[in-house]
C-alpha cells in the first residue's frame, strides 16, 4: 500500500492510500497543476497551489475526496511524496520491504540496522578523534531537515564550527580520520 502524502512548508497532510503509485499518480494527475519531472534520475512531483481552487471533490473508484486550497498553510508549491506501507494483516516473510527514516535519509529496511550500528560507529570515531586534536564536540540539528550534524570548536571558544552531515556518503567513508582531516582543511 502506498500514502499518498502532500508536503507543503513543514506540513503534511496524508491525503489516501492506494495499491500501486501508478492508481494514486492517475488520481492525483486530475489536479490541474499536478506536475511529475524527472531530474538526475528521480522524479519528482508536485501541485502548483495556486491551481487549486477553493473547493473541489476529486473522484477515484466511486470515493469523493474533498480538496481546497485552504488545506496548506503557506503559497509555494506542494510537494507530492509517496510512502510505502506494509499491510502486517496480511502474512509476512521476516523483515518488511520498504525504507525507514533515519534522521534525514531514507534507508532500505534490511539495511537500518548496520546502517544506524556504523552511523553511530562512525561518529565515534570522528568525536575522538578531533578530541585528540583538541576540539570540543557537538553532536547537534537532530530532527532537521538536513539531518543531525558533526559541530567542532577550540576549547577555550564560543565559535562552533560545521564539520559535516552524518549522511550516508560521510558514514560510508573507509577512513574516518582522513576524512576529518579533509573536511578540517576546507
Amino acid at each position: 500500500m502506498f500514502i499518498l502524502e502532500l508536503y507543503q512548508e513543514g506540513v503534511s497532510i496524508e491525503l489516501a492510500t492506494f495499491n500501486s503509485v501508478e492508481e494514486g499518480r492517475e488520481f492525483i494527475s486530475k489536479l490541474e497543476g499536478y506536475r511529475c519531472v524527472e531530474e538526475d534520475g528521480f522524479l519528482y512531483e508536485s501541485i502548483k497551489l495556486d491551481t487549486i481552487p477553493n473547493y473541489l471533490e476529486l473522484e477515484f473508484n466511486n470515493n469523493i475526496v474533498p480538496i481546497t486550497k485552504f488545506m496548506f498553510v503557506g503559497e509555494g508549491d506542494i510537494d507530492v511524496f509517496w510512502k510505502e506501507i506494509p499491510n502486517l494483516s496480511m502474512p509476512g516473510n521476516g523483515l518488511v520491504e520498504g525504507v525507514t527514516r533515519v534522521d534525514a535519509y531514507a534507508i532500505e529496511n534490511n539495511d537500518v540496522k548496520s546502517y544506524i550500528e556504523n552511523r553511530e560507529k562512525v561518529f565515534d570515531e570522528a568525536k575522538s578523534y578531533l578530541e585528540e586534536k583538541g576540539f570540543e564536540v557537538s553532536r547537534s540539528y537532530f530532527g532537521s531537515e538536513d539531518g543531525e550534524a558533526i559541530l567542532y570548536k577550540e576549547k577555550n571558544s564560543n565559535d562552533w564550527h560545521f564539520l559535516t552531515h552524518l549522511d550516508p556518503s560521510f558514514c560510508d567513508v573507509d577512513d574516518v580520520r582522513e576524512a576529518v582531516d579533509e573536511l578540517l582543511e576546507m
